[in-house]
């Protein structure tokens, strides 16, 4: 009986342990949008470019949750690159977006 109760809290604590996802920090976010983007943009299969450009447009929005902007105004597209959103960064309106 006693090993069948260590063994249920075991599991309990396991299970609960699983649970509790960890949240991926921005610096993993940045490096999984930048490979999905070379992914996107430099793969000979449609199918893996049309995945790796969903991928990386739902990498983009967790990364505008987190406060990053791509690029700033006046900015080529060759200079944009994910930074903290400031005063003079883009912001993505999806709201607005949606409403157009």
């Amino acid at each position: 009986m006693r090993t069948v109760l260590i063994a249920l809290a075991l599991v309990a604590k396991a299970g609960g342990a699983s649970a509790q996802q960890q949240m991926p920090t921005v610096p993993e976010l940045l490096t999984a949008e930048r490979k999905a983007s070379q992914a996107c943009e430099g793969s000979g299969d449609a199918d893996i470019a049309r995945e790796q450009c969903r991928l990386r447009d739902r990498l983009s929005g967790r990364l505008a949750q987190a406060g990053y902007c791509w690029g700033r105004k006046g900015q080529t597209d060759e200079k944009k690159q994910w930074h903290a959103c400031q005063p003079d960064s883009i912001y993505e309106d999806d709201i607005e977006a949606v409403q157009r």
